[in-house]
């Protein structure tokens, strides 16, 4: 193997090891993603992509969903909040869904999986039940509205 700047430049590609991920959504279907690094340097490309923290024994746990038009445009504009508050939430990995090409084949697909999983930092609540069902929401929201008006007498 050549050293110095010529043998950087002349080195043969490192083979890519392709590692994918199916992930189920409420509905049944799976749908395939691609797995990188959660800071990767993406391709401005369109996306339905998973934040994941991948377990020791080899399970994966879904910190964030969502969908973009330029995954690396995204990914930059979550550096501040989404991509911090996922790696300290122990996501490593991030997978890129790429076959939903329009944007409402791109909701259609995050909401499907959104509506499957709890995740911790999405914002919208999802119908996966729990704390982050939009049924608890709703409850929450009338047990405070009652609790409200006893506490005034109304």
């Amino acid at each position: 193997m050549s050293t110095g700047i010529f043998g950087l430049l002349l080195a043969p590609p490192q083979q890519a090891t392709a590692k994918h991920h199916e992930w189920q959504g409420r509905s049944g279907r799976f749908w395939i993603t691609t797995v990188y690094p959660l800071f990767a340097d993406f391709e401005p490309i369109s996306s339905v992509y998973v934040m994941v923290k991948r377990n020791p024994n080899g399970t994966c746990s879904p910190i964030y969903i969502g969908q973009t038009d330029n995954l690396r445009r995204r990914m930059i504009e979550h550096t501040q909040e989404k991509l911090i508050a996922a790696y300290r939430l122990g996501a490593n990995e991030l997978h890129a869904h790429f076959l939903a090409q329009t944007d409402s084949e791109r909701f259609a697909v995050e909401t499907d999986l959104r509506n499957g999983h709890s995740t911790p930092i999405n914002d919208q609540p999802s119908a996966a039940g729990g704390l982050f069902g939009l049924g608890a929401l709703y409850q929450a929201t009338e047990r405070r509205s009652s609790l409200g008006d006893l506490l005034s007498g109304h």
